[in-house]
């Protein structure tokens, strides 16, 4: 029987890159994850569920199960990422309206889709917002802004699903229980679904 998967949350800080090995020799997630992680897990082959670009930070998830990472990135499993992001400019709802209905995204990517936008607050010059998104087109959030005449100076993931990044310090990592990921991201292993329908008790015919 194919067991459970096991999935690690780790959170990025700024200057990584996602990819197993880069030809200019920058330090990977990969690198950096297996220096902190205990023997037992450094050898696992893991796989990042979805990439962040090299300045954003947040919520990383790896997993070893080629399932859970198609499940996850595939857009007809439509599972939302939560960012917060520092806008250049004092954004008007005209402006946040435009992200919520969708806009063209640079480098013919095409329309972004619907989004959940909530503006949190100004400073100056600025505004943080708070964007969830169904969608992982390449560097889709910067190109979001810049399509309503913005720019993201801090962009930073928060959640994926039902996993939040919380409390967890930058750097650091862990692993996520049987239950966030089935709750969380959705997904239950082949494994145990065939666990599960040999677990359950059949069905009988009344008398």
């Amino acid at each position: 029987m194919r067991r459970e998967p096991i999935v690690i949350a780790y959170h990025k800080p700024r200057g990584l890159i996602t990819t197993h090995a880069d030809e200019l020799g920058r330090e990977t997630v990969y690198d950096r994850l297996r220096q902190r992680l205990p023997a037992a897990l450094r050898e696992v082959s893991w796989h990042a569920i979805g990439r962040l670009d090299a300045e954003t930070t947040g919520l990383l998830l790896f997993t070893d199960d080629g399932g859970l990472v198609h499940h996850a990135t595939q857009p007809a499993t439509k599972l939302v990422k939560t960012y917060r992001v520092l806008a250049k400019g004092l954004l008007d709802e005209g402006q946040l309206e435009r992200l919520r209905a969708g806009v063209e995204l640079s480098g013919g990517l095409g329309m972004s889709g619907p989004a959940e936008v909530a503006l949190e607050r100004y400073q100056i010059a600025t505004t943080w917002l708070t964007l969830k998104i169904s969608e992982g087109k390449n560097r889709q959030v910067r190109r979001m802004l810049l399509a309503i005449g913005s720019q993201v100076i801090r962009l930073a993931r928060v959640a994926i699903g039902g996993v939040t990044l919380g409390e967890l310090p930058e750097d650091g990592w862990r692993r996520l229980s049987g239950e966030e990921i089935r709750s969380g991201l959705g997904y239950r292993s082949a494994g145990a679904r065939e666990h599960q329908v040999r677990a359950s008790p059949r069905k009988t015919t009344p008398s």
